[in-house]
């Protein structure tokens, strides 16, 4: 149940900063890995690898590491995306209508970069 003293939008930033947290902490954990993954394998050189290679035909290190960057962009989308959320549950139409914004540039980037 929620307390009715307590303001909607109160815990929104704990729960961003939670979301960045989590972002950080797995990226940082997926570049690591893939980084002794090919260390311990020998390997001294890592190919870039594209979107379209990164689960079919990259080396497994390399995928990893990829992914974590792909997790560490990822995760500033993914907090827009909490903000648009947590502004439309409290009905701030100003800045609804400005995520949304960012959030239509930010895929309409990814969609251009990429092809």
């Amino acid at each position: 149940m929620r307390d009715l003293d307590r303001p909607p939008g109160r815990d929104a930033p704990h729960i961003v900063q939670l979301l960045l947290r989590v972002g950080l902490a797995a990226a940082t954990v997926m570049v690591t890995a893939g980084l002794g993954w090919a260390l311990a394998t020998g390997r001294e050189t890592s190919l870039p690898v594209g979107l379209g290679a990164l689960l079919a035909d990259a080396e497994a290190p390399d995928r990893l590491m990829a992914g974590g960057i792909l997790v560490l962009a990822l995760t500033p989308v993914a907090r827009v995306v909490a903000l648009l959320v947590l502004w439309w549950r409290e009905r701030d139409w100003t800045f609804v209508a400005v995520g949304f914004a960012v959030v239509v540039v930010l895929v309409a980037a990814i969609v251009l970069g990429h092809a």
